[in-house]
């Protein structure tokens, strides 16, 4: 027969003394779990569940508690038999306890049955969505858990708001065990969850109401960025994607969308807008972390914007920012954008437009650059493989002053100090697919971007026209990344395995060349800001930043890379009872790869490789991280070094290491 999952608690308590009465402040010295025979958790698991800690002071009505706390944890995880017994060490004389707990688990329920009830009168569509084995988080045969209970009826009632039951409602999941001695029955449990669907109701109308009304807002600015339309039928998603594209309305001030009325007759859902209109002009000072070719640069700066520039949610923004990164390599930059929303009439558009000019100290070669670049990005369906699509058209006039002699590759001639200018036209696309849960802690889904660049098309004609150095290159670059999530839910402490992969490639064609006291000559010429780099804190960390590549000078870079990452990122504080340690994690790495002058001279022997450790703290901007990379393969050692393998012959360790620091996750 079929009774419910009611269980009665009855402990039993031994004690080491004969004597157990406790009078005065005892510490708790230790706190064990035992299992009998086999057992589904570790003990670290269990102990997270307490109250009580090593070194706190004894109470017996907490230790009380823990037990319960025990017993309610395997209930809920399909152990409703578990036997929790304890046993208190009474050390008098050092004022000292010691908690032992006693687990006696028995035997783990599993689902037999499960009942979605109230679900005839929904439609045939809705129903084969919420009755897809695939997407079932509660399936025969498994073991029972509380909390995955709790999510399938989570997962049902989204299926029905999204599909026109705005009213639907939900009864507590009833859990039924067998008391039986049927072999096919015993340890086995019933789910029945019953549904209240009501009726299916379309939008309806949608009132906006603004608050601070200025700034020629207007409310065709704001329906616009709606993705429903009145009488199509009610999808709570859809709700929650028009107020993600309000949000990019900066103007106005979290903007939400909510019910205003349900109109049970019609069959319509009314909303209303809550337009509430903020500043039109900002003044932002700015403290980041910026990279660049692997260079690691903290900055400063002050920004301006304009939140409705010319009306329709338009974005004017003045910055001027300052980077540094050594005494020897700084920038600064001065830009403006227009970022527009609505670009063509689509929500779906959005373009920009940044004109501004760079000043580059490094080292020898100071670099003055005016830049304009020209962006559009169509974002796709969620149901499509590539998110979104970015095309961009940059345009970028330098004038490089170079104040040290410079040997020409493959020639006994040395070029003194000089400057010439520079006209690059790039033209790019990129594809990106992005399902990735989180950018704090990313612990499921994975990333690819296709990235395509092209320098020639118009450079040709103004290398015709003026006396300037151009450039014609195809590059192409791949960034996988990948996340797979091995927490522990039992113990809360979230960990994840990520991988990364980066591959690029540039091929020069047409006519690369460099005209220097009326002489031509022909050499690798592609721009060093588009060439790839090895080593710093996001590439292979076991070297510095440039400090890694098959290539005549590192610092210049080469056409040809390819990087792998695994990384294994957790944090063991969640439950830990100071906020601020709560967000502190940990790190394990292994980086492998290199960058090449070409594809050509690429060798498996040639790959660097590099394994270390970190710490994390995750912030609302990102993870700030210190690694250490240690350089276990290193194809190039050279003098100092002394050897290919860390520990090889003739090794000298102390250039196998790097310290890195960063902020956000490597990938």
């Amino acid at each position: 027969m079929l009774i419910s999952g009611v269980t009665f608690f009855c402990y039993h308590y031994s004690y080491c003394q004969e004597n157990t009465s406790i009078e005065g402040v005892y510490e708790i010295d230790e706190i064990n779990i035992k299992f009998e025979s086999s057992y589904a958790f570790e003990e670290s698991a269990i102990i997270n569940l307490l109250s009580s800690k090593t070194g706190d002071v004894f109470d017996m009505n907490t230790y009380l508690l823990d037990v319960e706390r025990i017993k309610k944890f395997y209930f809920d995880n399909g152990f409703f038999n578990a036997r929790i017994d304890t046993n208190l060490q009474v050390i008098r004389e050092d004022k000292e306890v010691i908690e032992n707990f006693i687990v006696k688990e028995n035997e783990r329920f599993s689902y037999y049955n499960i009942e979605y009830k109230g679900l005839d009168s929904i439609d045939a569509p809705v129903k084969s969505l919420i009755f897809n084995n695939k997407r079932a988080l509660i399936v025969k045969g498994k073991y029972y858990s509380k909390d995955t209970v709790n999510l399938e009826l989570l997962r049902i009632m989204e299926i029905l708001f999204n599909n026109g039951y705005a009213t639907a409602t939900s009864g507590f999941p009833e859990i039924l065990k067998y008391e039986t001695n049927k072999e096919n029955l015993l340890n086995k449990v019933d789910v029945i969850i019953n549904f209240d669907p009501k009726r299916k109701y379309d939008f309806g109308k949608t009132l906006i109401k603004f608050t601070n009304y200025k700034y020629n807002v207007t409310e065709e600015d704001i329906r616009r960025e709606l993705t429903y339309k009145e009488n199509q039928v009610y999808d709570k998603s859809k709700i929650i994607e028009s107020e993600l594209k309000l949000s990019k309305f900066s103007i106005l001030e979290n903007p939400r969308i909510n019910i205003d009325t349900i109109n049970s007759v019609t069959g319509k859902v009314d909303l209303i807008i809550n337009a509430v209109v903020g500043k039109k002009y900002d003044i932002t000072p700015e403290v980041f972390g910026y990279y660049f070719q692997n260079y690691f640069y903290v900055g400063t700066g002050l920004s301006f914007s304009d939140r409705n520039f010319l009306g329709g949610g338009r974005v004017l923004t003045t910055s001027a920012r300052v980077y540094f990164n050594s005494l020897e390599n700084n920038r600064f930059d001065i830009v403006n954008s227009v970022y527009q929303p609505f670009l063509f009439g689509n929500r779906f558009i959005t373009g920009n437009w940044n004109i501004g000019y760079e000043y580059v100290l490094e080292k020898s070669i100071n670099i003055g650059r005016l830049k304009n670049s020209f962006g559009v990005t169509y974002e796709l369906p969620k149901h499509t493989y590539i998110n979104s699509l970015q095309a961009r058209w940059d345009l970028e006039n330098s004038r490089i002053v170079v104040d040290s002699d410079i040997p020409i590759e493959g020639s006994e001639l040395v070029i003194g100090k000089f400057d010439y200018n520079e006209f690059i036209s790039k033209l790019g696309l990129t594809a990106i697919h992005n399902s990735v849960n989180s950018i704090i802690f990313p612990s499921g889904g994975n990333y690819q971007s296709y990235e395509f660049e092209e320098s020639g098309l118009l450079s040709g004609i103004i290398r015709r026209i003026f006396n300037t150095s151009t450039f014609s290159y195809f590059k192409f670059t791949n960034l996988s990344s990948a996340y797979i999530n091995t927490s522990n839910r039992e113990v809360n402490v979230p960990s994840a395995l990520a991988f990364k992969f980066l591959a690029g490639i540039i091929i020069e064609y047409g006519q690369n060349t460099f005209t220097f006291l009326g002489q031509e000559y022909s050499e690798d010429r592609v721009p060093r800001d588009t060439r790839y780099f090895g080593g710093g804190s996001s590439s292979i960390r076991g070297w510095g930043a440039k400090q890694l590549g098959i290539v005549p000078n590192k610092e210049l870079g080469g056409n040809f890379t390819f990087e792998n990452t695994v990384e294994y990122r957790f944090k063991p504080f969640m439950t830990a009872e100071n906020l601020y340690l709560r967000d502190l994690g940990f790190a394990t790495f292994i980086d492998y790869g290199n960058v090449w002058s070409e594809i050509g001279k690429f060798k498996l022997n040639e790959i660097a490789l590099a394994s270390g450790a970190g710490i994390r703290y995750y912030t609302i901007i990102g993870a700030i991280r210190f690694d250490v990379g240690f350089k276990i393969y290193d194809p190039q050692p050279g003098p100092v070094g002394g050897s290919n393998w860390i520990f090889g012959k003739g090794s000298n360790f102390s250039d196998k290491y790097n310290f890195q620091f960063g902020i956000g996750n490597t990938f």
